[in-house]
């Protein structure tokens, strides 16, 4: 991939403390096949800047550590500023990237988890005892009943789309990915298990 131009936007879904995050399919365009990324500046467009500056900051590592420089926006753009494309991309031009990753959340839906409840009996019915003082001393043994309710889990599912373009535009890769959460709460561990779903996809698919 000839050097020019570099952007690596991901829209990234608000993550939490228990999210899981799966990779539903990935493509690779025959005709690029094996064109490597050498720079890249990475733009996380998250729902709050601290999102944004954990996953900027964690792909740049990641990235880093694969032979790729690699550029945080938050340093260098606001949010409000990539509504400006034409500042965007001078900006981009400007650092000598050179492709276009673009990464957006495609759909969010609702789903719930129900797990049965159950009602367990644990012990043995009681048995005589003849004693040698010809007295019969009954022992019942203890009956334990365990019960558990059924509980149900509300789960919230986001689905990112991730696409790479070369500088001239056309699209190199692309991944879905589904990223399942139980709370709101932003969480460091899924962000960084996107992040190791979008690298080594990109690493399997010869562009790293």
């Amino acid at each position: 991939m000839k050097p020019s131009l570099l952007a690596f936007v991901i829209v990234v879904p608000l993550l939490t403390a228990c999210a899981t995050t799966s990779k539903q399919a990935s493509w690779t365009n025959p005709a690029h096949a094996g064109q490597k990324i050498s720079s890249v500046f990475i733009i996380g467009a998250a729902r709050n800047d601290l999102t944004r500056r954990l996953f900027e900051d964690e792909l740049a590592r990641r990235l880093t550590a694969s032979g790729v420089r690699a550029m945080t926006s938050y340093q260098r753009l606001d949010l409000a500023a990539l509504d400006d494309k034409q500042a965007a991309v001078a900006k981009v031009r400007q650092l000598g990237a050179d492709s276009v990753i673009f990464a957006r959340a495609v759909g969010e839906r609702d789903e719930q988890v129900i797990t049965p409840g159950f009602t367990r009996v644990l012990g043995s019915p009681y048995t005589p005892r003849h004693s040698d003082t010809h007295w019969h001393d009954y022992y019942r043994n203890t009956y334990s009943v365990v019960s558990r309710p059924p509980t149900v889990t509300n789960l919230r599912v986001a689905t990112v789309e991730t696409n790479l373009y070369n500088a001239d535009g056309d699209m190199v890769w692309s991944m879905r990915t589904d990223t399942t959460t139980a709370s709101g709460e932003v969480s460091e561990k899924a962000i960084t298990e996107f992040v190791d779903i979008v690298v080594k996809d990109l690493a399997a698919n010869g562009l790293l």
